[in-house]
């Protein structure tokens, strides 16, 4: 299930403030004994908007009465069309690339619940970031009506309207008296809609994208830095070198994503940026052979370059979302038996963290333990149940093997493997 997706945003604890259950049940008012049906309808109610809507829901425009917005946008158009945010006018500031869930903004006696994102690197005063996500619900108390793209519009369009509108959710589930439905687009750009289980009406739409939607201008030139990647052929005997074998492919992070294409992985452009700004990270989503992998990428170049250009920080493989074959340091790999897996480790400095599900072993890179290799053991089967690295270096080094490092390979890691183990 794609809820276990990795939620990585600048090297991770960068959320500020509190964030809203989405699953909440919406306030609909059906315990009144009138309904909408059965009320007389106000001047509000009888106005049918005609606004111009993308068709897609990952384009994030919506409508709220006769005026268009899209996310993120920045909180001074927001003002223009009459919303307020009573912390704009404060001295508040938000760290970059972060964000605020639950914030209200106001328009006379209506509110939205909203999310306050700061697209830039640097810290911002609150009044200068954006709106990043949007609670749409069916009340009766504000009398509003919210479309989104493909002609669905909160309070009317049914279940089966969206399905037709938007394809397929990653996810869809009942609990209680709602029915849920999730589509995502990458890390932080997805759609939770709610629909009441009985007449199976749109009920709440809660909407999310922190991504900047304007895609820099780039140069179609290689970045010199990605030119001089060079992918390594074997393991060397350091795991913090952050060599891996993935799906039969050797990498060392960070790497470029223009390498993962030429191994045949496809960007998937409704899911990952377009560009990436100088020393600046983004989020890409690549796809091959029915599987997904997201990551966070970083551009270690000196101007914005495609999302190609930029360097994959992360990898992760696992036997439930990225069903991917992964292989690191002595030939450690998914289904292996934890004591082989220790053995391997022997001589490796590492630490433990253990959960309801099994064990971590971590290996540090560095005393802020932001850059590490994860190896998870499920409790149960005692195997490697998953395996992730991330390496993010504030700029790139040469991490040339040395000829010794190229001759010491293990046969087990040369071997690789086409499909994954088969689970006890």
């Amino acid at each position: 299930m794609k809820k276990k997706m990795l939620v990585l945003f600048l090297a991770v604890g960068m959320i500020l403030g509190g964030c809203q259950n989405t699953q909440e049940k919406p306030q609909t008012g059906k315990g009144e004994e009138t309904s909408r049906d059965e009320t007389e309808d106000t001047p509000e109610e009888e106005k049918n908007y005609d606004v111009k809507l993308s068709k897609n829901l990952y384009d994030f425009e919506f409508a709220i009465n006769d005026t268009v917005f899209h996310l993120p946008q920045a909180l001074d158009d927001w003002k223009e069309t009459g919303w307020s945010y009573e912390r704009a006018e404060s001295e508040e500031m938000l760290d970059g690339d972060s964000f605020l869930e639950g914030e209200t903004l106001k328009n006379e006696e209506k509110e939205l619940i909203v999310d306050i994102v700061n697209l830039d690197g640097e810290k911002q005063q609150l009044g200068a970031c954006s709106v990043g996500g949007v609670t749409l619900e069916n009340t009766d108390k504000d009398n509003m009506v919210y479309q989104l793209p493909g002609k669905i519009t909160v309070g009317e369009s049914t279940l089966d309207d969206v399905l037709d509108a938007y394809g397929d959710p990653d996810d869809q589930y009942e609990e209680k008296d709602w029915v849920y439905v999730t589509y995502e687009y990458g890390i932080y750009k997805k759609a939770d809609l709610v629909f009441d289980i009985e007449d199976e009406v749109l009920e709440k739409a809660v909407l999310k994208n922190y991504r900047d939607s304007e895609p820099e201008e780039t140069s179609k030139d290689v970045p010199k830095e990605v030119s001089d990647y060079q992918a390594p052929e074997a393991f060397s005997e350091n795991p913090l070198d952050f060599i891996v074998q993935f799906d039969g492919d050797f990498y060392q992070l960070p790497a470029p994503v223009s390498e993962f294409i030429k191994n045949g992985w496809k960007i998937d452009e409704e899911g990952s940026d377009t560009s990436v700004k100088a020393g600046r990270h983004g989020y890409v989503t690549l796809e091959k052979d029915g599987q997904t992998l997201y990551g966070v990428v970083n551009n270690y170049s000196k101007s914005a370059v495609p999302i190609k250009n930029s360097f994959l920080t992360n990898l992760h493989g696992d036997f439930d979302v990225t069903k991917v074959p992964i292989q690191i340091y002595r030939g450690i790999t998914l289904g292996m038996n934890e004591e082989s897996m220790k053995e391997a480790l022997s001589d490796a400095k590492y630490e433990t963290k253990e959960d309801e599900e099994g064990v971590s072993y971590y290996l540090y890179a560095d005393e802020e333990k932001r850059d590490y290799v994860r190896i998870f053991v499920d409790k149960n089967l005692k195997l490697v149940r998953e395996i992730e690295l991330s390496n993010s270096p504030e700029g790139l080094e040469e991490k040339m093997l040395s000829e010794e490092d190229e001759k010491s390979v293990e046969a087990s890691a040369m071997s690789g493997s086409d499909t994954l183990p088969e689970q006890e």
